[in-house]
């Protein structure tokens, strides 16, 4: 008996996190809020300030599509990896 004997076959689709426009999903939507406050509170043109912030993010993630996500999770651990 081996391990992969007891294994449940799951869809890959289900193992993997969502991305909204190359960007991790909590990423996207922080953005969309600020964006959305922003327009509501301050002008209308603060909109094109959201799609600038959602470019930027793309290119930053162009090579590993969660690292604004794994830099929202890990920005208040910074006591975590003293040195």
């Amino acid at each position: 008996m081996e391990i992969e004997d007891y294994s449940i076959p799951v869809h890959t689709s289900l193992m993997e996190e969502r991305q909204l426009l190359g960007i991790g999903e909590k990423a996207f939507y922080c953005i969309l809020f600020f964006t959305l406050i922003l327009s509501a509170l301050v002008s209308f043109y603060c909109i094109g300030i959201g799609i600038i912030a959602v470019l930027i993010c793309r290119r930053l993630c162009r090579n590993e599509p969660f690292f604004i996500d794994f830099l929202f999770e890990n920005l208040m651990q910074q006591d975590v990896y003293e040195g």
